[in-house]
């Protein structure tokens, strides 16, 4: 190579020509990548520039103009601009830290972050953008527009290009490890004048999808929020929805959510893999070569981020209420496990857990206990996506199960309901069997009649397994019901086994079921494939050393089913031959192997369309649901049913089960089956179903599903409509609001805007009568539509039904622990309250403002607004008293009830005291004592929290606790912890997670979380440092969900804690840094998070060798401890401050590093300078 300048030879690595200085190339000072042109190739920073003001050229790095002392960063922007307001896009990805573990290697996760690095580049590239890396976000500047209004639209144009490459990457990520990156994308109004670094829009995005759906699931793995601003430019053209507001430079800001789905436009056909072609090998290979090995070890240890069973699911800390057992074995291994738990606890309730690779054939399952001869019955049930619009459908289904009940609608009339008589005297079975509407009386009593007849017909079917299948679909009344049978599991004679995802446990909505002996949850994991063909290697024999089978081993990832599967596909394809002995190859020839399962079972259902008939059938029977009777089958009248019903056996695709037809799988049969075939066909199975099946007046949801396939919307419409009254008069408000929704969604697709003005009426009842039947709020399950309710009701201007309708959805997100909801609509409330007075002697005094205040007071102590919670809670109860009792009861309250509510309060308001450090609380409870006789004496365990907060020995002892009030027990066993267990930390937890219990019972979530984090600590204690990352994690995300701002800080110090045991300084040091900041920040922050934090900014430091600066954090701590009264330990032994190497180090760069100082700079943006 020779130098431009002045030709000298040079070796292509030379950095400055050593004959004329010219500098050749430049190494960026940021993540020093060498580079050509003055901006870095790969994080985007402007190495070298031009000042804005004076001219000169620069090295960014020197922060100011040598000449004129402008500010470069800001001259660097100034270049670039065209406007001096823009929009400003960062982007980054929450999972990326999960990736490695779902790509297996750091080479491979290095090489997906470089091609989600070329495609945001690309797309900044094709506008004219600069992209630029900081931290570990990506930041574009749209600032080549000539108005603010053209940027944002071009930012949101380049966020639609960005998201439609990543979600492409995705699709080919989940078809083969089954996950997927999340990606989030702010967009945010910046000026030339800004700090060019300042790229925190203000908002934390909480990603939380619902979807069950492969592509629903990935078109919900991004998500673009933008600010007021960029929402104003955007909203004529991109559906907005708003999140929320925060403070940000003392303005505050509503941030909103852009449905960026709807606009991405991806062919997910075209993008299906290219599977490789099977050929025949020209050599014998080794069965399994090492990369599948690797991809088995990899799978093995993949985990969920927040596994509800994480604190529980290993024997590291043995907490005593613990009884129930966790298995996690190989998914070959789980017939013995289920036998094996079966024949030492024959009543008890088995979940098995797990992805839906390693679930285990149904038939199997049944048959495996139906030969240990234990039960009378065993009933099975699958649960599925359509039981959410029928009431208590797997009710409807079990009790259809064990009578044997026909599902054909033309048949019903021979379905014998008379040995209900004795128990169901109404007629509430045969309503439910045969979707009849009732007159509605009173919805709630109705359905706690279904509950009573419910437990009153298991106890009449003794000795009885039931097996459910897909346990996480149940609609949701009945699972209701089960938590109600569950937890009088002992006066029934019935044992379960469930079936579930690996996003689901049964425990973790009914915590009871740890404390219980007969409750076991395996958790199914891949099998080795050497294991999977162990017990068979004589039939595998002669098709081992084939190509076919190595690819069948390649792509199971430790799959029986997929094995099983692949083999009867390529029988199928001819290609193999099997006997009763053993399989052959008897056909080589070129076959896709499919690398999923699902585009597996795909392939298998195409070649089943060379039996037009018996695909056909298969298609009526599925559509039916998962139990399809005798009658039902003879009624659909195919010609060699017989002939049809073997083929479908010998294939897999159905098995016979007390009498009836069933499906292994059959949600995923269902699914790929509706992908597989076209719509000509689907919608000529729909008719013929209409012709032997279904009656006119008898209204389903599989009948919906029909016409929408049909796309008779008018008549689906009318069938959705017949459901949700038949589910509010039989009491399942679950399913009457499902319903509801998909009335919505067909209204929404009105194109006649002659109609429009009906359509609205029709909603506006359709909210109204929501509203009015909302008895039972569960955010998880009515959020949106409960919204939307509230949305119509604030149109119209209706304030008695907002009032109603925000009391009920604060309840529930009470209940569930949103408090940032819950304080959203507690201020909706009180502002429709204006001049009201908590003061009954007024003569604005308002009971139900006073009732709100008493709810606001709870809510100000779970967010940590602690100082405001005290005032607030100061005026409530200066207004309660002996004599104002009554006056101040709501009506539909007793006074004991009453009191109930008022001593939580005073509860609230004594713990805020403590933990602000107040000092006082003694003094409080005197005042409150004076003026109300019902204080207990068990509210005296606040003095010894007190006490332990302050330093202090506590005094207290257990005749102190009382069941009767809210706060006692959970102080109780959080004392004993910090007083008695601190110097063994298995004990310790084992304290805490008493106090956890009790939190849990009493709907204390903020003490539940603050007890896992506490557990957490204990497990940084006894080096268990993967675990505590476990629950941690969990924490912060719920916390951060959930509005709990202090517990949140909380749970950062002990991340901070963990780091430091593991010696990660720089992340410790990130972690506190960024934490004293927003603390010291806040108006009343709260002093003892202060002095945790500056005491461990001095760890860090200590660890660190900064000795001076590690002292003043020190003597920041010392001063707080001081200020208030605390004794406190500081450790500072420098015995204990002996540095481990931090893995996050790196080695700072030696001098000369950039290899330009002896060189011009102007050579490389080929300026001349002066």
């Amino acid at each position: 190579m020779e130098c431009p300048k002045c030709g000298l030879e040079i070796d292509e690595k030379t950095i400055v020509c050593p004959n004329c200085k010219k500098v050749l190339k430049v190494v960026c000072p940021v993540c020093k990548t060498i580079n050509k042109s003055n901006t870095c190739k790969k994080c985007g920073y402007v190495i070298i520039g031009k000042c804005n003001r004076c001219g000169k050229i620069n090295l960014t790095g020197d922060k100011k103009c040598k000449k004129c002392g402008f500010d470069l960063e800001t001259s660097v922007i100034l270049n670039e601009t065209n406007t001096d307001k823009f929009t400003c896009m960062t982007i980054d990805f929450p999972n990326m830290n999960e990736m490695k573990v779902v790509l297996g290697s750091v080479k491979l996760l290095n090489k997906f972050r470089i091609n989600l690095d070329k495609i945001i580049a690309d797309c900044a590239k094709e506008v004219g953008v600069r992209r630029q890396i900081i931290g570990n976000r990506c930041v574009i500047r749209f600032d080549k527009d000539y108005t603010f209004n053209t940027s944002a639209n071009t930012a949101v144009a380049t966020a639609i290009k960005i998201l439609t490459e990543i979600t492409k990457m995705n699709f080919r990520l989940t078809n083969r490890k089954n996950a997927a990156c999340r990606c989030n994308i702010y967009l945010f109004k910046r000026t030339v004048k800004d700090n060019p670094y300042d790229i925190n829009p203000g908002y934390n995005a909480n990603l939380v999808s619902n979807a069950t759906d492969a592509k629903e699931r990935l078109m919900s793995s991004f998500q673009v929020i933008v600010d007021n601003y960029v929402k104003e430019a955007i909203e004529k053209d991109y559906h907005v929805s708003p999140l929320s507001s925060t403070m940000i430079n003392r303005e505050m800001v509503m941030f909103f959510d852009v449905d960026i789905a709807r606009e991405l436009r991806i062919d997910f056909e075209e993008l299906t893999d290219k599977e490789e072609e099977a050929e025949i090998p020209n050599f014998v290979q080794n069965m399994l070569v090492e990369q599948d090995k690797l991809d088995g070890e990899a799978l093995s240890k993949m985990e969920t981020p927040y596994d509800p069973d994480a604190i529980y699911d290993i024997d590291t800390i043995n907490f005593n209420e613990i009884k129930c057992d966790f298995i996690r074995t190989q998914n070959i291994d789980v017939f013995y496990h289920i036998i094996n738990k079966i024949q030492s606890c024959p009543k008890g309730i088995i979940a098995m857990k797990s992805d839906p690779l390693y679930v285990p054939y149904s038939l199997k399952v049944l048959s495996s206990i139906s030969e240990l001869g234990v039960y009378k019955n065993i009933i099975t049930v699958t649960c599925y996506d359509e039981m959410k619009y029928s009431p208590y459908s797997f009710f409807r289904d079990l009790v259809s199960a064990i009578f044997e009940y026909t599902v054909s609608q033309q048949l019903f009339s021979e379905n014998d309901f008379s040995m209900f008589r004795s128990i169901d005297s109404d007629g509430l079975i045969k309503d439910l069997v045969t979707l009849k509407e009732r007159k509605i009386e009173n919805a709630q009593d109705t359905r706690y009649t279904y509950f009573d007849i419910f437990l009153t017909l298991l106890q009449a079917i003794p000795n009885t397994m039931i097996f459910i299948e897909n346990f996480d679909k149940i609609d949701s009344s009945s699972y209701d019901v089960l938590k109600y049978l569950f937890e009088a599991f002992e006066k029934l004679d019935i044992s379960y086994l469930v079936q579930y995802s690996k996003n689901f446990s049964l425990h973790k909505d009914m915590h009871f079921l740890l404390a219980k002996t007969y409750y076991t949850e395996i958790t199914l994991k891949p099998t080795p494939f050497e294991k999977m063909i162990e017990e068979n290697k004589e039939y595998y024999k002669n098709i081992m050393e084939t190509f076919y089978f190595q690819r069948i081993a390649k792509y199971s990832y430790g799959s029986i089913l997929f094995l099983d599967i692949a083999l009867q596909y390529l029988i199928e394809a001819g290609v193999f031959e099997a006997t009763d002995d053993t399989i052959n190859l008897v056909n080589p020839k070129t076959v896709i192997i499919p690398s999923s399962l699902n585009k597996l079972i795909k392939r298998r259902l195409n070649l089943l369309q060379d039996y037009p008939e018996s695909i056909k059938f298969l298609t009526e029977v599925v559509l039916l649901g998962p139990r399809i009777d005798q009658e039902t089958i003879k009624s659909l009248k195919f010609e060699e049913i017989d002939e049809i019903i073997e083929r479908l056996s010998n294939m897999g695709y159905i098995y016979f089960y007390n009498n009836c037809m069933y499906f292994p799988n059959y949600n995923m049969l269902r699914a790929n089956l509706l992908e597989t075939l076209n719509k000509e066909q689907l919608q000529e199975v729909a008719k013929e179903l209409f012709q032997k099946v279904f009656k006119e007046n008898m209204p389903s949801p599989e009948k919906a599903y029909l016409y929408s396939l049909l796309d008779d919307h008018s008549s689906e419409f009318q069938e959705w409509e017949k459901l949700a009254k038949i589910n509010l008069s039989l009491g399942d408000f679950n399913a009457y609001l499902n319903c509801a929704n998909k009335i919505l969604e067909l209204l929404d697709m009105n194109q006649d805007e002659e109609a429009q003005e009906d359509i609205d009426r029709y909603k506006m009842d359709l909210y109204d009568n929501i509203a009015d039947n909302l008895f039972e709020y569960d955010p998880e399950k009515t959020e949106k539509i409960a919204e939307q309710t509230l949305e119509q009701l604030e149109k119209s201007g209706e304030s008695e039904k907002i009032i109603t309708l925000c009391n009920k959805m604060i309840q529930g997100y009470l209940f569930a622990g949103n408090y940032m909801h819950a304080l959203e609509l507690t201020h909706k409330v009180l502002a429709l309250l204006p001049n009201s007075s908590i003061d009954p002697t007024t003569t604005n005094f308002n009971k139900y403002f006073f009732l709100m205040s008493v709810v606001h007071i709870e809510i100000l102590f779970n967010i940590g607004a602690w100082e405001d919670c005290l005032e607030v809670g100061y005026s409530v109860l200066n207004v309660v008293n002996q004599n104002t009792l009554e006056i101040l009861k709501p009506d539909y309250m007793t006074v004991p009830q009453f009191e109930t509510i008022i001593m939580d309060t005073i509860g609230f308001v004594a713990m805020a005291n403590i933990l602000q450090l107040k000092g006082n609380v003694q003094e409080f409870l005197n005042i409150v004592r004076t003026d109300l006789t019902s204080v207990p004496h068990s509210y005296d365990m606040f003095i010894a929290m007190q006490d332990l907060m302050f330093g202090r020995v506590p005094k207290y002892d257990r005749s102190k606790v009382s069941d009767k009030d809210k706060f006692s027990g959970v102080l109780f066993h959080i004392i004993e912890a910090f007083t008695r267990c601190k110097h063994d930390y298995n004990v310790f937890a084992e304290e805490i997670h008493e106090a956890k219990i009790i939190a849990k019972y009493k709907g204390l979530h903020q003490f539940e979380l603050f007890a896992d984090l506490m557990i957490a600590y204990a497990y940084i204690k006894i080096n268990s440092l993967q675990k505590a990352s476990l629950i941690i994690y969990k924490i912060i995300k719920t916390a951060n969900e959930n509005g709990m701002n202090n517990l949140l800080y909380l749970a950062w110090y002990v991340m901070s804690e963990l780091n430091l045991a593991q010696g990660k300084y720089i992340v410790t040091y990130g972690i506190v840094n960024n934490s004293l900041i927003q603390l010291e920040k806040a108006d009343s922050a709260n002093p003892y998070l202060l002095l945790l934090y500056k005491y461990n900014m001095y760890k860090v430091l200590r660890f660190k060798g900064q000795s001076e600066q590690s002292e003043i954090c020190l003597a920041q701590a010392n001063y707080i401890a001081q200020k208030y009264g605390i004794n406190f330990e500081f450790d500072t032994d420098p015995n204990d401050f002996i540095a481990m190497v931090d893995p996050d180090e790196e080695v700072p760069p030696t001098a000369g590093a950039s290899g330009y100082q002896d060189g011009n700079i102007n050579d490389i943006t080929g300026e001349e300078g002066e």
